[in-house]
């Protein structure tokens, strides 16, 4: 009975997804970018707790912002709400993006 006293906190912890520009580079369709293990572990991710936000960093310059576009447009449709993503540009690479989420964990007491 003591412990249900005790003040429990919520742990969370980022968990930070690397895409190379090597493995997107792969002619895209709806089918590929599903079967990447990067895209599959973000989406189980999300469906954890879709208020969740994803902060994604990406190379600067024109390729990267196009980059960044086209992986937003697969998030979304994918069922990512666009409303829980955030971007910064500086990946610290211009050959990833850098996708982070805040997970919830478990109960920490």
């Amino acid at each position: 009975m003591l412990v249900s006293l005790l003040p429990l906190k919520l742990r969370a912890e980022a968990v930070v997804i690397v895409i190379t520009a090597e493995q997107w580079a792969i002619p895209r369709h709806g089918e590929r970018v599903v079967k990447l293990p990067e895209m599959q572990k973000l989406v189980r991710l999300w469906q954890n707790n879709s208020n969740q936000a994803i902060e994604i960093s990406y190379p600067g310059g024109e390729n990267g912002e196009l980059w960044l576009r086209e992986l937003i447009d697969w998030l979304i449709a994918l069922g990512i709400s666009s409303v829980n993503i955030k971007t910064t540009v500086g990946s610290g690479s211009k050959d990833i993006i850098k996708l982070t989420v805040q997970v919830a964990g478990g109960i920490k007491q």
